[in-house]
């Protein structure tokens, strides 16, 4: 147990995965196409993290003709665990950046 929670807060360790759960916090659905233009990088990086995020259970998708769509999976939770961390940031923002550990 305690190694898959390791991974799942390493899936939400990196910049742009944490743009693409936003993005799909706001805008609830995004082909990879839309998300690649939002973001600004490649489709294969786009691909790559959310095939992580996927993996670790953060998103789900759906198809639509040729087009991957994706959404949060189990929204409200993803949602909720995305808004606590951001309200912890806000409060925490300089003890956070002064960690040395992490950077």
């Amino acid at each position: 147990m305690r190694k898959a929670e390791t991974y799942f807060f390493k899936a939400l360790s990196d910049e742009t995965r944490l743009k693409i759960l936003e993005l799909l916090k706001d805008q609830e659905e995004l082909s990879v196409s839309e998300l690649c233009n939002q973001i600004e990088k490649e489709q294969a990086t786009v691909s790559h993290h959310l095939a992580c995020l996927r993996n670790c259970g953060l998103v789900s998708t759906r198809r639509e003709g040729k087009n991957v769509i994706y959404s949060l999976n189990c929204e409200d939770r993803i949602k909720t665990i995305l808004e606590l961390a951001e309200g912890h940031v806000r409060n925490a923002v300089e003890d956070i950046l002064r960690c040395e550990v992490v950077r």
